[in-house]
């Protein structure tokens, strides 16, 4: 405690010193003594000044005069003075290791992935010693290249071996000792600066891999000898923040590496466990694994290889790998770009999907890849999420990744990598469509919605995405599909810049809808929308290559009037759209159509008929009220003339007939939620007009009983 309270009053006479001058709005006699002033300026706790004299024999500083001179003086800033020591950050080595190996990655099945790195980029350093150093740089009888596993699931080890360049004893104290040291990326440093071109299949970056097996591991030993060096090393840890290193006898060149796993993590010594890991992660590693005398990566990384190199049966093997697949693509694209990273990728579009089947949304299809070793496989950032039925990958040497390689750390550079690859994949299926329209067409067929989805979704792309889109027209036959720039190129001047279509459950139904009657006279080509998603797309790309899209319901065109036709008078129009608003309510407004030819009447300025089954379906299946419409009828159509003369002489039967129109009308719109709705009218509409025929056969029935006739035994049914 007295060592404690000189130490108190030695910072105390530090802070009187430093603040002697100042003052405080207490107006004590001096800024040490006031504990406001000090709490905020971070001074230790006042002591009574007594305590402090007798243990320090100091006396008090003396207090100016002038320190209640100005009770609201501020303390100058703070301010470093003297010279500065340079320091190291210091670490916890046990904590820093727990860290690397229990907080580091996501999936502990990794640990395989690094290690079989570590071995690619050891044997990567021989090669290039071989190629470099006079005389290979290695030992005579040296092993060929390759990485051995071998599995014990009954003692539970794993032993992973390279016949790689090996590490001496400074070597396993520098890259196993020290955590955070990349021997791999030392090494490509060391190559740069002798002015020699760095291999692009080294691996490692951070240092930390190797320990990643203590996720997996009780035990780890590592026996290595630096090729060419006569003696080996010993390298023992637990993964406690320690290790021991010994010399090592009958080492062969190369690493060793033993694990001895945790009781919870046994599943890793099976061999199937170990097999489908490594077709996983490191199916592609530049050189053989060989696990139980069987080599497992003998697939080639043929999108490493200029795109001539690759044959097209050798794109059908790896697609039928990537894919997991039986068949052969439909489309394949093998490219390479240098911006915004140096990448090298092929995508395959396969020639089916099960989405189509009402099976669940899948994943997307293409893997990333970084120096031929998986970093994420079904990479939802790489491509839209539209793109999801492509299938491939995509390589990049320097993505920059998180510590564990298991995603890229730039957002805005993977941002741009999806818009670079995109682009791309949109480019790409426009040439196909202009090499082969035929082959494009079957392509549209299967995978059309996906494109559809991405004009909707896709603002960056989907003026390119539209491109793509192919649908049925007016002016070409049944299941024959148009784009849109081949409907740009037939447009007439009628259309003023107006791309027009129609949404319905058919071709049928589409051609003969009252919309369609003044496009038709007008010989105005209309694209039919038959699918679910078509309005959507539209509303959605809302232009095209300077062109309005717009529905045929709201086309401002004009029927060209027939001479000599009969219709309604100024007069008796006006009458009639009276009546129709009492007659029935749900209609708001009424006026004469000049786009009618063959229909009596139609809806005009309605909601979209999709949007409204849409949110139908998000109400559960409950549409909600329909608002009063707007109605257009043809004055020198045979119902609305007669419908005018009704209203006075039959006015029951001719309001019946007024919903029936009405009625009729909003099933051609699309906004009929329920036709069963209908029934009841249209049955009394048809019981009014067979009325007088039925009371015409009451006396005629009753004067002459009906014959019972009976077709002879022998008599054909067809006969009778």
């Amino acid at each position: 405690q007295a060592v404690t309270h000189v130490v108190r009053a030695v910072q105390d006479d530090i802070w009187a010193s430093s603040l002697a001058p100042a003052a405080c709005a207490c107006h004590s006699s001096s800024a040490t003594e006031c504990s406001p002033f000090r709490s905020r300026l971070g001074a230790p706790p006042i002591r009574s000044a007594r305590a402090l004299n007798q243990l320090s024999n100091t006396p008090e500083p003396a207090v100016d005069a002038a320190e209640n001179a100005n009770p609201e003086a501020v303390p100058a800033a703070a301010e470093a003075v003297g010279e500065a020591a340079r320091m190291e950050f210091q670490a916890e080595t046990r904590k820093l290791l727990d860290i690397v190996t229990n907080s580091l990655y996501t999936d502990k099945e990794v640990f395989l992935r690094e290690l079989i790195s570590n071995a690619s980029d050891a044997l990567e350093k021989r090669r290039h010693r071989e190629l470099t150093v006079e005389g290979g740089g290695t030992e005579s009888g040296a092993a060929e290249m390759a990485v051995t596993i071998t599995a014990d699931s009954e003692a539970g080890t794993i032993t992973i071996s390279d016949t790689g360049i090996g590490m001496a004893r400074e070597d396993l104290v520098a890259n196993l000792g020290t955590i955070a040291r990349s021997g791999s990326r030392n090494f490509l440093q060391q190559v740069a600066d002798e002015g020699v071109a760095a291999s692009t299949n080294v691996i490692g970056q951070f240092g930390v891999g190797f320990y990643s097996v203590f996720m997996v591991a009780d035990h780890v030993t590592v026996f290595s000898r630096e090729m060419g060096a006569e003696r080996g090393h010993c390298w023992r840890s637990n993964g406690d923040g320690a290790y021991e290193l010994s010399e090592a006898a009958h080492v062969q060149p190369g690493t060793t590496i033993v694990i001895k796993l945790k009781e919870s993590e046994q599943r890793f010594a099976q061999k199937y466990t170990i097999e489908q890991n490594i077709r996983k992660y490191s199916n592609f590693v530049g050189f053989p694994i060989i696990l139980h005398g069987e080599r497992l990566n003998t697939i080639d990384a043929i999108w490493m290889k200029s795109k001539g190199e690759v044959s097209d049966e050798q794109h059908k093997e790896f697609f039928r790998y990537v894919a997991q697949e039986f068949t052969d693509p439909r489309y394949t694209l093998h490219f390479s770009a240098d911006a915004p990273v140096s990448i090298r990728a092929i995508f395959y579009v396969p020639n089916s999907h099960m989405e189509k089947w009402g099976m669940a949304r899948q994943d997307p299809g293409v893997n990333l890849y970084s120096r031929k070793v998986l970093i994420e496989p079904k990479c939802e950032k790489l491509l839209p999420d539209w793109m999801r039925f492509l299938k491939g990958v995509v390589d990049s040497e320097d993505l920059p990744l998180n510590i564990s390689r298991e995603s890229m750390q730039d957002s805005a550079l993977m941002r741009k990598l999806n818009s670079v690859l995109s682009k791309r994949v949109v480019k790409f299926l426009a040439e196909q469509a202009k090499r082969d329209e035929k082959e494009y067409l079957d392509f549209f067929r299967e995978f059309g919605q996906y494109i559809k989805e991405g004009v909707c979704a896709d603002f960056e792309l989907k003026q390119e995405a539209a491109k793509l889109l192919r649908f049925e027209s007016t002016s070409g036959e049944r299941g024959e599909l148009v784009s849109l720039d081949d409907y740009i190129a037939r447009m007439v001047p009628e259309q003023e810049d107006k791309i027009y279509y129609l949404a319905a459950p058919s071709r049928e139904s589409a051609m003969a809808s009252a919309y369609m009657e003044a496009c038709a006279a007008n010989k105005v080509e209309v694209l039919l929308l038959t699918s679910t998603i078509d309005e959507f797309v539209m509303t959605n790309l809302n232009n095209y290559a300077g062109k309005t899209l717009e529905t045929a319901e709201n086309a401002q065109l004009v029927l060209a009037p027939t001479e000599g036709a009969e219709k309604l008078s100024s007069a008796d129009a006006e009458a009639l759209f009276a009546w129709l608003k009492e007659a029935v309510p749900q209609i708001k407004e009424v006026s004469l159509s000049t786009r009618l030819a063959d229909s009596p009447a139609m809806i005009v300025g309605h909601e979209s008929a999709s949007m409204r089954r849409m949110m139908a379906m998000m109400e559960a299946g409950r549409a909600p009220q329909l608002p009063p419409q707007k109605l257009e009828v043809n004055g020198a159509h045979p119902i609305i003339r007669g419908l005018s003369a009704a209203r006075d002489a039959q006015p029951q039967i001719a309001k019946r007939i007024a919903v029936q129109v009405y009625t009729n009308a909003l099933i051609a719109a699309g906004l009929m939620d329920d036709p069963r709705m209908m029934l009841s009218n249209l049955n009394d509409i048809l019981a009014s007009t067979l009325e007088p025929h039925a009371r015409a056969a009451v006396p005629a029935a009753a004067a002459t009983p009906a014959e019972h006739v009976e077709v002879p035994a022998q008599q054909s049914a067809k006969d009778a």
